[in-house]
């Protein structure tokens, strides 16, 4: 039970300091560009203009829980559902949205914001009903991750092929001419590395999940995970999240990238879990 709402957002000093670099910027760029070239000048500062408006939004956006509701707030306005009038839930990446009965209200808190994480479980504890194991069971990845992994197959093998004939045709050729088909490589071999890596789907069966790679497949029953978490790792273009299931020797698989909101897979797996290892104190 939550004792007083909770609000999320960014803090005032760090929106303050966004704004102070995005301005002072702008000011430079303007007061040091050819104001006589208007058709560079005027595309520039409408793109510009774009992405200071865009990151303000970001930044001023907040979100609100208490016992009763759950509302974000932009510049824009605020909405606001209490817990009873959420139907239904949906997402896509890292996002959540709610919907009422009547579909004709949604809150989706950004998933930027400080504190997301904890905001994700209050929604889970406020209504785990609508996380339900049994309607969610199997959850792959989307046609787009697919097609992107063909796309980088075809381009792949385009390229051996062409650095082959270059090779056959000029053998006596620099070393510098081979060196962006080496950093070609280097990164086909990154994303290789990660789409053989990383999960393609999660089943759900009674109390064992399934989880299919590429080319193999893991059964993994409920009392050898540990832990169901939801983590991130934090880069220059914010945070990436990601289903951190911790196994009872140690190990830790992390699931990302599936079709489904990845806050809806990690409110299911952990109601799941929480069902499951429960049942297996149970008939100890």
């Amino acid at each position: 039970m939550l004792n007083e709402p909770r609000t999320y957002s960014h803090s005032p000093i760090r929106i303050g300091l966004i704004i102070f670099v995005l301005g002072a910027l702008g000011i430079f760029l303007l007061t040091t560009m050819d104001w006589t070239d208007k058709f560079f000048l005027i595309p520039f500062v409408g793109f510009f203009g774009i992405i200071f408006i865009t990151v303000l939004y970001s930044m001023m956006q907040k979100a609100t829980i208490s016992d009763d509701e759950i509302s974000t707030q932009t510049f824009l306005g605020t909405k606001s559902l209490r817990w009873s009038e959420i139907s239904r839930v949906s997402g896509q990446g890292y996002g959540i949205k709610l919907h009422n009965f009547d579909g004709d209200v949604t809150v989706a808190p950004n998933q930027q914001l400080p504190g997301y994480e904890e905001l994700v479980d209050w929604i889970g504890v406020k209504r785990p009903d609508l996380f339900n194991p049994l309607a969610y069971g199997e959850m792959k990845r989307g046609w787009f991750t697919l097609v992107s992994l063909a796309a980088l197959v075809i381009f792949f093998v385009a390229v051996l092929l062409g650095s082959g004939i270059l090779f056959f045709n000029n053998p006596q050729a620099p070393v510098s001419v081979w060196i962006p088909f080496f950093f070609i490589v280097i990164i086909a071999a990154i994303f290789f590395g990660v789409a053989f890596s990383s999960p393609q789907s999660v089943t759900i069966d009674g109390r064992s999940l399934f989880i299919k790679y590429l080319f193999s497949e893991k059964t993994l029953p409920a009392n050898e995970i540990a832990s169901v978490g939801l983590s991130f790792t934090q880069t220059r273009n914010g945070k990436n999240y990601f289903v951190l299931l911790t196994q009872m020797n140690g190990k830790a698989i992390r699931i990302a990238g599936l079709s489904i909101g990845l806050p809806i897979i990690y409110l299911v797996l952990k109601n799941w879990h929480r069902k499951n290892s429960a049942m297996d104190l149970t008939t100890q």
